[in-house]
């Protein structure tokens, strides 16, 4: 793995740090030193929250959703087979990608990406080897042959007018987490990161690893507790946040494998004290968020009549000023306890550009206890009580929009 050699030198800006190394300056937040806040409740309850349930037809029927995007007030969704499109007060519009043996269809829908300036939408096909261009409303534009080295991906984003970068499945055969594609083409410009570990059974990493706004892409890497952001071609480092917990040696990783998934990894440096690595990351266009979690113990459960270690952990957030790198932090379990419509309670699938959003099961809402919902505040909210009224458990989700104005 490339080292990157860093000369300290500190430069106080509240709990925001910066290191410079030779060629670039590395921000550093203290997540010690940084104010605990909620910033998405006003007097105790949701202040403007949107709240948008999903149209549910016979012809948007979702299935175990992969991804979610945003752009342009359209709402996109992956599952399995398709690519849903719904309208901003969640009207279903068209479906994009056809599973089939047709000219214009896929035989898988692997992935897919948002180019926000071309208005289209890229499919990407592992079997045809192939990513497809639809335009908003479904229409192929066209079909593009990808490099070799596109291949086993988990994800993709579009990092620049140039530039795709794609993100691996962690699988002993694909040692990178990253690599770099031009746009036009999708020829295969460079690898990054290469994974600490490698999973004898491939498993996609923590989701969503891109953040990504008008200005900047951002990345994840696993058991790291640095961003990494898209600059002139490459990933940088850009970003660490000091979580309280030191990064797990990696002599400790060599000597514990092989490992089944990279996921073992993960537990193992939250039962001995390391830091677990920030887990996903988000970008509006004023504000960073990152999730990172922080060991609470271990517990047992059967599957298959053998005995099983569970790992228990608290999901925290912190949210910083893109541009101060102001900072604060919060654990939704830790102030909110197990509400559904919390921010972050329900992992963040996404961000706008002044929002964090998350998709909540229907089946979830469906199952709500009503009995405790007169004692939650947030519940004095008279459309999210509608929303729990009127929700089936077959129905599509619903998307709940946090605006993040201030923190």
């Amino acid at each position: 793995m490339k080292q990157f050699l860093i000369i300290v030198s500190l430069f106080l800006l509240g709990c925001s740090d910066s290191v410079k190394t030779g060629l670039l300056e590395v921000s550093v937040i203290d997540v010690a030193e940084c104010p605990v806040k909620n910033p998405f409740l006003k007097d105790s309850v949701p202040h403007k929250w949107r709240f948008v349930k999903l149209e549910t037809s016979d012809s948007c029927l979702i299935g175990q959703i992969k991804k979610v995007a945003i752009c342009k007030d359209l709402i996109f969704i992956q599952d399995d087979q398709h690519v849903f499109v719904f309208d901003s007060a969640g009207v279903f519009r068209n479906r994009i990608g056809q599973k089939g043996r047709g000219p214009k269809e896929q035989l898988s829908i692997d992935a897919f990406y948002v180019d926000k300036e071309r208005e289209f939408v890229g499919i990407y096909d592992a079997l045809l080897h192939k990513i497809f261009r639809y335009a908003f409303d479904g229409d192929l534009i066209e079909k593009v042959d990808c490099d070799k080295e596109l291949d086993f991906i988990a994800d993709l984003c579009k990092a620049d007018d140039k530039h795709v970068v794609v993100q691996f499945r962690n699988a002993n055969d694909y040692p990178n987490e990253y690599a770099v594609f031009k746009e036009r083409n999708y020829a295969f410009r460079s690898y990054a990161l290469p994974f600490r570990v490698m999973s004898e059974i491939a498993s996609d990493v923590a989701r969503p690893s891109f953040g990504k706004n008008d200005a900047t892409l951002m990345v994840t890497a696993v058991l790291s507790d640095t961003l990494y952001a898209f600059s002139q071609g490459k990933l940088v480092p850009s970003l660490l946040v000091k979580t309280g917990k030191k990064t797990i040696p990696q002599k400790l990783i060599d000597n514990g494998g092989p490992y089944t998934c990279y996921q073992k990894v993960v537990d193992k440096a939250q039962r001995e004290g390391y830091s677990s690595g920030i887990e996903r990351v988000w970008l509006t266009e004023k504000f960073g968020c990152v999730e990172y979690h922080i060991y609470r113990g271990t517990g047992s459960f059967y599957m298959n009549n053998q005995l099983h270690e569970m790992v228990f952990h608290a999901v925290n957030y912190l949210i910083w000023d893109l541009k101060t790198r102001r900072a604060i932090h919060y654990s939704p379990a830790g102030t909110w306890g197990i509400n559904l419509f919390y921010p972050g309670q329900k992992n963040f699938c996404t961000a706008t550009e002044n929002e964090l959003v998350s998709c909540i099961p229907a089946y979830e809402i469906a199952g709500i206890d009503r009995a405790k919902m007169d004692g939650d505040p947030i519940y004095s909210d008279s459309r999210i009580r509608e929303i729990v009224d009127s929700t089936e458990e077959n129905d599509n989700p619903v998307i709940v929009y946090y605006p993040l104005d201030s923190i």
